[in-house]
């Protein structure tokens, strides 16, 4: 057997500690240290799991334990200057969360940074099992031409954007639809990730070829029936031309396909501890096995890819016209959707 892939943590505030977990419970991850500049934080954490290799600089943590992989949990507004200082220090290869950016140039420098090596992005989802079980159908031809896709989330485009997008944009791929091509969308109203702006409801349509994606953020999105917690609000709905799958985060997966009625559960947070550990055994399996890290699914260049999705949203709000998508919007878009 390989290997275990040597992991170390840098950032240890409260999402970097359902990564922890699940470094510990997996048997494919060694947790190599902790590295986080807050030192109570750091002592708190590396007690509660017994880590007793720590770090408050990232450089030294990176030079003298030589991970395979540096898990990076840390805000957006500082991800891309802790992402090069970590190449900079020998990284071979990252982890981190999203959003991944929160400006056009900054998408862009981070997908410059992985080019030649592998940048992940924590979109853990699409390896919850359920999810697993439908990229099965769709490889298949489950549906037969997929025509449509309905992806909403509750919370702001940034927020959960991210995940919606990825699980959208991945079946569209597994159903043989193109990239987006362009996004006619509407915002109202204004939050802020730190002080960077960001639609607080979003409404857009995006082409694909023949088929469109409906996708909504925010107050507009259509409610999960039986939902009460905000966060929960997410579904995602592929319709083809043989029947439909819906999916929930937490109440349940539904498919129609060919007049047979099939169903099973989906809930949180029991799937995203399974597929925060199952995405763990993708990365050793690509940096410790011998699969190309360059088709790795949720690589830097496929996130930037669904950021310029969003991005268009904004710049397609605030001309008030459709745009066709491009890797190159201008950063002014971001304080300019406070105006749209």
């Amino acid at each position: 057997m390989s290997r275990k892939l040597r992991i170390l943590q840098v950032g240890c505030g409260g999402r970097a500690q359902s990564h922890i977990a699940a470094m510990l419970a997996s048997d494919v991850v060694e947790l190599v240290a902790l590295c986080e500049l807050d030192p109570a934080r750091l002592a708190a954490t590396g007690d509660k799991f017994a880590i007793a290799t720590r770090y408050t600089d990232m450089a030294t943590a990176i030079a003298q334990t030589k991970p395979d992989l540096v898990d990076i949990v840390t805000p957006p507004h500082i991800r891309l200057s802790i992402v090069q200082a970590a190449i900079d220090a020998g990284a071979p290869a990252i982890l981190i969360e999203k959003p991944i950016a929160l400006s056009p140039s900054e998408c862009r420098a981070l997908t410059a940074l992985g080019e030649n090596r592998l940048i992940a992005v924590n979109t853990q989802y699409q390896w919850m099992p359920h999810w697993q079980q439908i990229w099965d159908m769709l490889r298949a031809g489950a549906l037969g031409q997929v025509r449509a896709i309905r992806a909403s989330t509750g919370v702001n485009i940034l927020e959960q954007g991210p995940h919606i997008l990825d699980l959208a944009l991945t079946a569209a791929a597994l159903s043989d639809l193109p990239d987006p091509q362009w996004v006619m969308a509407n915002c109202d109203g204004v939050e802020y990730f730190a002080t960077t702006p960001v639609p607080a409801d979003t409404s857009a349509v995006i082409g694909m070829g023949y088929a469109r994606l409906w996708f909504n953020a925010g107050a507009s999105a259509p409610l999960v029936p039986d939902e009460s917690v905000i966060w929960y609000q997410q579904q995602v709905e592929i319709i083809g031309a043989r029947g439909r799958i819906w999916v929930s985060l937490n109440q349940g997966w539904t498919a129609w396909i060919d007049g047979v009625f099939s169903q099973g559960a989906t809930g949180w947070p029991h799937d995203d501890e399974l597929a925060q550990g199952a995405l763990f055994a993708h990365l050793q399996r690509v940096l410790v096995g011998n699969e190309n890290w360059q088709m790795f699914p949720t690589r830097i260049q496929v996130a930037a890819r669904n950021q310029g999705v969003m991005f268009a949203c904004y710049a397609s709000a605030i001309s008030g016209k459709r745009v066709e998508i491009q890797p190159d919007w201008d950063d002014a878009i971001v304080p300019g959707i406070v105006r749209a």
